[in-house]
């Protein structure tokens, strides 16, 4: 795995963490909600950009 791999993991994964820590001091459903409906749109781009296989180009 190169570096800008690496990193971007890292900072998505620092992003889930402080989001559970809120979540943990502030225990609410629509705060959970709302840090759902802003987790798994970057979770998706992470795998999307990160492990999705690109198309080879025709040679």
């Amino acid at each position: 795995m190169n570096r800008r791999r690496t990193f971007a993991l890292v900072a998505f994964l620092a992003l889930v963490a402080f989001c559970s820590v809120i979540l943990t001091f502030v225990p609410r459903i629509d705060l959970a909600a709302a840090l759902l409906i802003g987790i798994l749109p970057a979770g998706y781009d992470i795998w999307d950009q990160l492990f999705r296989r690109s198309p080879k180009s025709p040679e």
